[in-house]
């Protein structure tokens, strides 16, 4: 909210029976500034100068509208010392369409709205029937904006979130990196496994493919084995016997061997 001028007005003094009847008003924001969505208090305060001022009748009206916004007829009230009315009584009627989002305060005349939409920006103006006098007030409503009000807590929050943000991308990349290796991992050893389960088909149709030529050389080994391992039978000799006789008759000396 913007500080504005303060506005006293002394209300008309009324002749009623041979009295005064006094009321201050005092407007000490001519402009209030508001947010959608949100609620805003159009300021106001007022004093009397006597119990006799009341019943007191106050109303807010939108744009110089002539439907008013809000009606109050404040009834009694405890006055201080200096006028300032308190612990008011009064009975107030709201427009259909503010019913919900308009209050007025009687004990001071001020103006709450709640739920503030950007065709709420305007002048609004309140006039207490006593002092047959009008006050406005301009009302400007803004869209909601995301930009801190205190500069210095943006200031702290700013490097906190980019550090947030900063650990979770690292977090998140790490995260990344271990699916990675893990999938590639297991389809390293996936390929291996297969790999292996094909070297050992194909051993085995090497080994089925070898084994009758090897069982071939192994029989002709074990044959050729068994040709020279086993003893052979030895001839039997055969003994020859042979006579040398000799000629009585006597000769060149020559014997003659005889079969």
């Amino acid at each position: 909210m913007s500080s504005g001028r303060c506005r006293w007005s002394l209300g008309s003094l009324l002749l009623l029976l041979g009295g005064n009847l006094g009321v201050l008003v005092e407007i000490r924001q001519d402009s209030v500034n508001g947010t959608v969505g949100q609620s805003v208090l159009l300021p106001v305060s007022y004093t009397l100068s006597s119990a006799s001022g009341f019943p007191l009748v106050i109303f807010w009206t939108f744009h110089n509208s002539s439907d008013r916004l809000i009606t109050c007829a404040v009834q009694n009230c405890s006055l201080s010392a200096g006028g300032v009315p308190s612990d008011c009584s009064a009975k107030c009627f709201t427009h259909h369409t503010y019913r919900g989002r308009a209050e007025l305060f009687p004990q001071n005349g001020s103006l709450l709205l709640r739920d503030l939409q950007l065709r709420d920006s305007g002048v609004y103006s309140v006039t207490f029937r006593s002092s047959h006098q009008t006050w406005d007030i301009t009302l400007t409503v803004h869209e909601q904006c995301q930009i801190p009000e205190n500069p210095g807590e943006a200031g702290i929050q700013k490097p906190e979130l980019y550090y947030m943000s900063g650990i979770f991308s690292s977090v998140f990349l790490l995260l990344v990196l271990f699916i990675c290796f893990k999938w590639r991992r297991g389809a390293a050893q996936q390929k291996k496994g297969r790999t292996t389960k094909q070297q050992q088909v194909s051993s085995v149709e090497e080994f089925h493919m070898q084994s009758p030529a090897a069982g071939d050389m192994a029989t002709i080994y074990a044959r050729i084995g068994d040709s020279f391992g086993q003893p052979q039978p030895s001839p039997t000799s055969e003994v020859v016997y042979t006579t040398i006789t000799s000629d009585p008759e006597p000769n060149d000396g020559h014997y003659q061997l005889l079969p």
